[in-house]
């Protein structure tokens, strides 16, 4: 038994250093394949499949704003060469997926039941779970909505959110204002305006460079501050693009958010909250439904003032039942573009940590 167990855990890792060699090479050469699902209720996602090898688990990957599930590629790209299955959708609202504008089609339950009929779609029972930014917003939704489909949670850059109920963005600024000196959700404001969506359609390139910076210092600056968003834009203020992100990805970014109502319909994320559209729906929720009973891993980037990596760790570890770690990487709110080979090396490990111990 010893030696089954010993020569298990040398071909996985075997499996994870031939896969984090590879990620490189295989990241530059995928190329995302979309297919279209359309839910019982008639809402269209596109999303990008890749099935496991054997008898491995799929990653379900959910990103956040303003993104698609293109924000994945270097994980897709590493996970398939080790086996594993990946299935990363365009979120309602972002990318190839439909655009509604109205909020209310964001509610966060209705969400989940869509991902939820996706999994059924593809005949995937149970996955890990993996959200960044919003992404972790849904994919707290899903654990208390569905539960029964996850055999771990990641959460990137955001933690798990829970318990649901009223957003009192004012308390959260003026609090955090008091703890560190800057107001880290000061652009919600501009996000719930009227204009908001025309405003970053006239200055999209603009918008570009402020929502994907190289110096992490200019989310403290230009974006946390209460109308700070709206004043970069407006001065179509530009800076240079992120090492990080490939001239092939910002071109596909600017043709999906050229879409009639993308600028628009992405913003529902945070209108959602804002405006309490899924208090009903949370209000039926149990204390205990908020728990994970599963494991989770937290990544965090220890430059992010936006999606802190402490606040993160307080949000996710208290409702962390099933078992609890976490890894803060020097990177800011892209943790998993600006430094992917550490984060494709967390996932895998983490996949695979049942299988060899």
């Amino acid at each position: 038994m010893r030696l089954s167990i010993a020569f298990q855990a040398t071909a996985w890792y075997t499996i994870l250093s031939n896969a984090l060699c590879g990620t490189a090479l295989a990241a530059a050469s995928w190329n995302s394949t979309l297919s279209h699902f359309t839910t019982t209720d008639g809402t269209t996602y596109a999303y990008d499949f890749n099935p496991a090898s054997g008898s491995n688990t799929t990653f379900l990957f959910l990103h956040g704003y303003p993104s698609s599930h293109k924000d994945w590629e270097y994980q897709i790209a590493a996970l398939n060469a080790a086996g594993f299955g990946t299935l990363a959708p365009d979120m309602l609202g972002f990318g190839a997926s439909d655009m509604p504008t109205d909020p209310h089609q964001y509610r966060a339950k209705r969400l989940s039941n869509h991902l939820a009929e996706l999994l059924d779609h593809k005949a995937l029972d149970t996955v890990i779970g993996v959200g960044h930014d919003w992404g972790s917003v849904i994919l707290s939704r899903l654990a208390a909505y569905h539960p029964d489909r996850f055999e771990k949670f990641v959460f990137v850059n955001v933690g798990h959110q829970a318990p649901g109920g009223f957003v009192d963005i004012d308390a959260l600024n003026s609090m955090f204002s008091a703890e560190y000196g800057y107001t880290p959700y000061g652009y919600w404001y501009f996000f719930d305006r009227y204009d908001a969506g025309a405003v970053i359609k006239t200055h999209l390139e603009s918008f570009w460079h402020l929502v994907f910076p190289e110096n992490h210092t200019i989310w403290v600056e230009h974006l946390a501050p209460i109308s700070a968003a709206r004043s970069w834009l407006e001065a179509e203020t530009k800076t240079y693009d992120p090492s990080f992100l490939s001239a092939a990805y910002k071109s596909d970014w600017l043709a999906w958010m050229s879409r009639p109502n993308a600028t628009e319909s992405g913003l529902n994320c945070y209108r959602s909250q804002l405006r309490g559209i899924n208090d009903a729906d949370e209000s039926t929720l149990k204390t205990e439904d908020w728990e994970l009973h599963v494991p989770v891993l937290a990544i965090g980037g220890s430059l992010d003032p936006i999606g802190r990596a402490d606040l993160m760790v307080a949000s996710t570890q208290p409702w962390a039942l099933g078992g609890f770690e976490t890894k803060t990487l020097d990177s800011g709110h892209w943790t998993a573009q600006e430094l992917p080979n550490e984060v494709n090396e967390l996932l895998l490990e983490f996949a695979i940590k049942d299988l060899v111990h």
